[in-house]
């Protein structure tokens, strides 16, 4: 039988050390006073003697650091240009904190919640992903001090390994930390860290990441602590300050090594202030204040030097486009923490692949390939599924099908026409390239001559898979209409032999019954096992450093919530934020089973600690009523404008907000703008029921509001444009609408945008007989006429009444083909047709004169509409040219 007098057992690895091959291997520092071979001669027990003799005779300090600068000075790397393993555009950049734990609670949270964040918004568009390594807990508390060591160690070789050089940060003040003892040491570990005699795990942490490599990624921060310590209630005082000694005297020597070993810049002191005891989370803590020059110092040096490590990503002359970086970002983000789910994922490869078998058709009545419905219900899982099978599908089937996707909370938010613009010129690429000609004219194909999608889509010949995700996006009542929206509007110049079509969908939703009446297969998601659980729990953690304890694990598991991926999430990101390990059990078990009582005991606590019910809820509001989400850079100028400066609303109270709502939201890039939008559709509904409640006259008052705003506030004059006009409309400000499309503010108004607003405007009332009081012709007066005259747009005296555009005059006496008479009912005319007429646009009433020509007043123009719009209203010219604005 084995020994166990020693009550320390060294305990097996459980994964292997890994070792980054810039790395030499360095001799350990020994004890000055004593050596280890010194102690082996006079003991039988070498180990237990070391351990002894460490105790009874404390290594010098001065000689520990005249022993630790030779040791870098012999061995230490001066320059490391390797820049880790990763080889995609996008990367991961891990940042390691390192400090001691119980003093260091409150320079923790403002990384957590405030630093890295802010690098994370501000490093996404680049195409950088930011994970904080944060251990402030996530070591389970039966651990070895072999696991305890490595979960630290470990942690930085992950790094090493992502980025080449770690982005370190290191926190001093005025304790030395835990100084593990010899024997506690395996020699695999002493060897492979080459392990320092008398450094504390911290210091180890500080030598391993920063001193041996040279880093210039390291930063280190160094708390002036007198205010702090002046006022600490007593029993406060070991938490922050060491009582023996040697430790003492250790961390004041390690302050005055610091700036011999790292350059100037990568070192700085701050101040800080004692500012009572706080127990909101449960537990009493010492409350510190006063970091916002630590915060801004600690984000401005890790900005600098991400953006140094990698200026690749910040080159305006990267050959990646931005919307192509931006989508890559969207997918790798989507994807993260990706769940296996073999059985659907095998289902979609085989719809690609032509494998049918197995499928039920549903409404057999396709000229084509059905399409195939991905559905289940909200936040389960299929962006992810579909993320994922994108990026497999790139890579397996390069250049044996076009994979085109559209992902509605990615880049993609600009509707039907940019989507299927985009589609085109993707599909018109593929053919340019491979020199395929069209059989009409054995000319290059070109969408201007009479060459329709269909016609592509037959000369392409390899397989076209369309994925399309977040259609229902925005739609929470469930009344757009998808038959005019893609890939419906198109479906019969896309269906073909070759071409697949992924669409998904909420189960029982407005989309999924558009999908049930075309020809297509069903492929439902399995709620989640719980295998699959506890491998996303796992993953999840594990990527932060962090391991739930067992009970801890299965109190995660078994919530019958866990069932549904999004409700998994919030719960692991909520806990991941949970500063205060000791109560993570108790926290677990307070969880509720259902996602609506978990987002309300979110909010609830939000509230509670945000404390300010009326900014909340105005942003809240504020982003409910934006179809595509507000852009952050504009959002203290709307808070303040909205609360008409009754909170002094800035940057520091917008960010708190933002901090503690952060859980529910999301961030997508569009063309280098980034747009806040909510994380799923659960919490959106949610939340119009708590804070709009329905109420159909505040809803208008907000979209008045914004549409006030963006028109005479907003920093962002081209975006404020298109939100202009979709809060006209949302808040039923129909006059006002069509008076910003006729004014010089509207000039810069995307044509084909300008068509739709007006064209659905458009009175519905159908006409009589012509010239008689129900079919009236359209004029606009001589003072309006010579108006229109000086648009831009409107150069000719044949403008489109409806939409705007310019009608090419008649080369003949006949009327073109190009337009029609406006005409209108009574109701945007007159009551008295045969004696006046009313001006369209100023709504005036004008004297018809009499005599031989009977013609309206000298230089009225009559007006028309475009064959675009005639059609648009049904193809016929009974339908009224006026606009239905009340």
């Amino acid at each position: 039988m084995a020994d166990t007098s020693n009550s320390q057992q060294i305990v097996s690895l459980e994964y292997p050390v890994q070792v980054h091959p810039g790395f030499p291997i360095l001799p350990r520092i020994l004890p000055t006073n004593h050596s280890v071979e010194q102690e082996n001669s006079s003991s039988s027990s070498a180990t237990n003697n070391v351990d002894v003799e460490c105790e009874k005779l404390p290594i010098d300090v001065k000689d520990f650091w005249i022993k630790l600068r030779e040791h870098l000075n012999n061995e230490r790397l001066e320059s490391y240009d390797k820049h880790g393993n990763q080889r995609t555009s996008n990367k991961v950049v891990r940042i390691f904190v390192s400090s001691t734990f119980t003093d260091f609670f409150n320079e923790r949270e403002v990384l957590i919640k405030k630093v890295f964040p802010a690098l994370r918004d501000e490093m996404g568009p680049a195409g950088i992903q930011i994970i904080d390594c944060d251990l402030r807990w996530g070591v389970p508390k039966d651990s070895t001090t072999e696991q305890t060591i490595l979960a630290c160690l470990e942690e930085l070789d992950r790094c090493l390994e992502d980025n080449g050089q770690p982005f370190f940060i290191g926190l001093i003040s005025d304790k030395y930390g835990w100084v593990p003892k010899l024997n506690d040491l395996p020699k695999h570990i002493t060897e492979t860290y080459r392990w320092i005699d008398g450094a504390s795990i911290t210091l180890m942490e500080f030598i391993h990441g920063a001193f041996r490599r040279n880093n210039p990624n390291a930063f280190f921060l160094i708390r002036k602590s007198e205010d702090l310590l002046a006022n600490l209630p007593e029993k406060y005082n070991d938490k922050f300050r060491d009582k023996d000694e040697l430790s003492q005297k250790q961390v004041k020597e390690l302050k005055c090594q610091l700036s011999e070993i790292m350059s100037p810049e990568q070192i700085f002191s701050y101040d800080c202030s004692y500012n009572g005891l706080d127990a909101s989370t449960g537990r009493e803590r010492v409350k510190i204040d006063g970091f916002q020059e630590f915060e801004e110092r600690t984000k401005s040096f890790l900005s600098e030097a991400i953006r140094k490590w990698y200026p690749e990503n910040f080159n305006a002359d990267n050959s990646i486009n931005i919307e192509e970086k931006e989508m890559n970002t969207f997918l790798l983000n989507k994807t993260q923490y990706y769940i296996d789910r073999s059985d659907e994922y095998s289902a979609l490869f085989k719809y690609i692949t032509g494998d049918h078998k197995d499928f039920i058709l549903i409404n057999d009545k396709a000229n084509g390939q059905p399409l195939m419905a991905l559905s289940s219900q909200p936040g389960d899982g299929k962006t992810m599924l579909l993320a994922k099978f994108v990026l497999d599908m790139e890579e397996k089937m390069k250049d044996k099908a076009i994979i085109y996707y559209y992902f509605a909370e990615g880049i993609y938010q600009y509707g039907s026409h940019f989507t299927l613009t985009n589609l085109q010129s993707k599909l018109l690429k593929y053919l340019n390239d491979n020199d395929i000609k069209s059989p009409k004219t054995n000319e290059k194909f070109d969408y201007s001559d009479d060459t329709s999608l269909k016609d592509v889509i037959a000369a392409i010949p390899i397989p076209i898979i369309i994925i399309v995700d977040g259609l229902e996006k925005g739609d929470v009542h469930h009344t757009r209409n998808y038959e005019d929206e893609f890939p419906f509007l198109w479906l019969s110049s896309l269906l073909s032999n070759h071409t697949y079509i992924i669409v998904s969908t909420e189960l029982n939703s407005n989309l999924h019954q558009t999908i049930r009446n075309h020809s297509h297969y069903a492929l439902e998601l399995n709620l989640l096992t719980s295998e699959q659980r506890s491998l996303y729990i796992e993953m999840f953690f594990h990527s932060f450093n962090k391991i739930l304890e067992s009970e801890q694990k299965s109190l995660l598991v078994d919530n019958k919530g866990g069932e549904h991926f999004i409700f998994l999430s919030y719960v692991c990101e909520n806990l991941r934020q949970f500063g205060d390990y000791s109560l993570v059990t108790k926290r677990l078990k307070t969880y509720p089973s259902t996602l609506d009582d978990l987002l309300n005991f979110l909010l609830n606590e939000a509230y509670e600690i945000i404390d300010n019910r009326l900014l909340t809820d105005a942003f809240f509001k504020l982003l409910l009523i934006s179809d595509i989400g507000l852009i952050e850079s504009d959002m203290v100028n709307i808070l303040q404008h909205y609360l008409n400066r009754t909170i002094d609303v800035n940057q520091m109270i917008w960010a708190i907000l933002r901090r503690h709502v952060k859980i529910f939201l999301d961030t997508t890039w569009i063309t280098g703008s980034q747009y806040i939008i909510f994380r799923d559709s659960s919490i959106e509904k949610l939340l119009r029921q708590r804070c709009l409640k329905d109420d159909a006259n505040e809803i208008r008052t907000l979209h008045a509001f914004m549409a006030e705003f963006y028109r005479k506030y907003s920093s962002t004059k081209n975006y404020a444009t298109s939100r202009v006009l979709y809060h006209y409309e949302q808040g039923h400000m129909y006059q006002e609408l069509v008076s910003y499309l006729h004014s010089p503010e509207g000039f810069i108004v995307a044509r084909h945008d300008r068509e739709n607003y007006l064209r659905r405007l458009r009175c519905t009332n159908t006409l009589g007989s012509v010239d008689t009081i129900d079919n009236q012709r359209a004029f606009a007066c001589n003072a309006c006429a010579k108006r229109l005259i000086m648009y831009p747009f409107m150069i000719q005296k044949s403008p489109c009444i409806i939409c705007s555009k310019h009608i090419p005059p008649a080369s003949s006496t006949e009327i073109p083909l190009e337009k029609r008479e406006a005409r209108v009912c009574q109701k945007h005319g007159t009551n008295d047709y045969s004696q006046n007429f009313q001006c369209m646009l100023c709504k005036k009433l004008q004297p018809i004169s009499t005599g031989e020509s009977a013609t309206p007043a000298k230089n009225s123009l009559p007006l028309y509409i475009c064959v675009e719009c005639w059609l648009s209203g049904g193809g016929t010219e009974s339908r009224c040219s006026g606009f239905a604005l009340d």
